[in-house]
């Protein structure tokens, strides 16, 4: 059973783990294919723990962490926010663990945090992703050209986005 909780300190190691797998992070960070070390992913969650914008999920298979996912750029002015997600674990993958878990988050933005809008960024190249988005009810925004390198080349970026419309 799919389990979501609060981001914890004794996840740091999954993290490393999962931000270091090549078929994680050929789709996630801020800088694609990054690598992360354990002294990293401490200072990290250490500057995490004192912004008030960002919430950080765990994704858990019954107790076992799989995958983390979360909220970034929360603006209270504006009601919106950034979703990021990734499933960690290789054999969690196209088992609709990420439907469950976005719904979950959307669910979290909208109601809990009164959001208006959430947004996300994906690699055109994402195309699980992209269908699981807009299976959601993400529309496409635009489309950001060549905006990502990543393995010697350029990849388009998609700005998506879901409106809360209750």
């Amino acid at each position: 059973m799919i389990k979501i909780r609060r981001h914890l300190q004794k996840d740091i190691p999954y993290r490393v783990k999962w931000l270091n797998n090549p078929n994680v992070n050929r789709f996630v960070g801020d800088e694609v294919g990054q690598k992360t070390n354990l002294k990293k992913a401490k200072e990290w969650f250490a500057d995490y723990q004192k912004v008030k914008n960002k919430k950080f999920f765990t994704i858990c298979d019954d107790f076992k962490p799989i995958g983390f996912m979360g909220l970034s750029n929360i603006s209270k002015h504006n009601k919106n926010a950034d979703l990021f997600i990734a499933i960690g674990e290789d054999n969690y993958h196209g088992k609709g663990i990420g439907k469950i878990a976005v719904k979950w988050i959307i669910n979290y933005g909208f109601n809990k945090l009164k959001l208006h809008k959430i947004n996300l960024g994906v690699i055109k190249d994402n195309v699980p992703a992209i269908n699981l988005y807009k299976s959601l009810g993400f529309i496409t925004e635009g489309k950001m050209k060549e905006e990502v390198f990543y393995k010697g080349k350029f990849h388009d970026f998609l700005s998506m986005a879901i409106f809360n419309r209750n």
